[in-house]
């Protein structure tokens, strides 16, 4: 996005922003899409299949893009994008708090048993370490999706780089398939239960000035996406072969820091006004 573009969908509700409507209506389709998959007698195993056959053509590529869908790292990634937009701070805390009472209020109740609960052994490619129960959200992809509806919320992204973004957290879901773990459709349920969880935050930043204007959520975002970010190399994911992703994400962080120190040392050492102390006041 450019600064003209920044400029136009600044003063816009974000209800009215081109990439939030895109994320409304790719959330009503997931809705749609896992009614029928519900419905249609062995659509969900069929489906599941079809998926899982990735599994072994690319083993260390789904490990990787299932172990970034990973809460830890996925935080981790989200380090620049605080650092380059500190609004962010507020949203996340309360996104992270909604998709995560919703999730961990569910699974427990329905206790859907995972694929490898369910189907033989022959019948289907598992990569990583085995899971039998909780299926039903798929954690994963609500962490997928609640961070693409950060980007695209807290960014106000364009309608060209939201798809591109829920396209990414689209594979980050379909990875929990490939690698056998979660049904088509947890992965639904977790797309809508992250999107819905960015939208009902913003809603209520909306209304809670205190909070959207305190200063505190972006410090403390910080320190943990860069806890994450830098500690990731040695958190276990469960996915050896996806180890180049716990990497990946660390010299992203790095780059991160500093990019942002060059940027803003040179205000500090001047005495100017640091990014920190606008909050609320633009």
């Amino acid at each position: 996005m450019n600064l003209s573009e920044h400029h136009v969908t600044s003063n816009m509700s974000f209800t009215q922003l081109p990439g939030v409507r895109l994320a409304c209506g790719f959330s009503m389709t997931a809705s749609l899409a896992l009614i029928l998959v519900e419905a249609l007698p062995g659509a969900r195993v069929a489906i599941f299949h079809a998926f899982n056959n990735l599994g072994p053509l690319a083993p260390g590529f789904w490990s990787g893009m299932t172990a970034m869908a990973d809460t830890y790292l996925a935080l981790g990634l989200l380090l620049p994008f605080m650092l380059w937009r500190p609004r962010l701070g507020a949203l996340l805390l309360l996104s992270a708090l909604i998709a995560t009472a919703i999730t961990h209020s569910i699974k427990p109740i329905l206790d859907v048993p995972r694929p490898p609960a369910v189907l033989v052994a022959d019948a289907m490619h598992l990569i990583g370490h085995r899971l039998d129960h909780g299926s039903f959200p798929s954690g994963h992809a609500v962490t997928a999706f609640t961070l693409a509806g950060l980007l695209i919320v807290g960014l106000r992204l364009s309608v060209g780089w939201s798809a591109l973004v829920l396209l990414a957290a689209a594979v980050l879901g379909v990875s929990r398939m490939a690698v056998g773990v979660h049904w088509p459709t947890d992965v639904l349920a977790g797309a809508v239960i992250g999107l819905i969880s960015v939208m009902l935050a913003q809603l209520w930043l909306n209304r809670w000035s205190s909070l959207n204007h305190a200063r505190w959520p972006l410090p403390a975002g910080i320190v943990v996406t860069a806890i994450c970010a830098l500690s990731s190399p040695w958190f276990n994911a469960g996915y050896p072969l996806g180890q180049w992703a716990n990497w990946s994400v660390a010299a992203l962080g790095l780059v991160a820091l500093f990019w942002a120190s060059l940027r803003y040392w040179p205000q500090y050492r001047n005495r100017q006004r640091l990014p920190l102390n606008d909050l609320g006041r633009k």
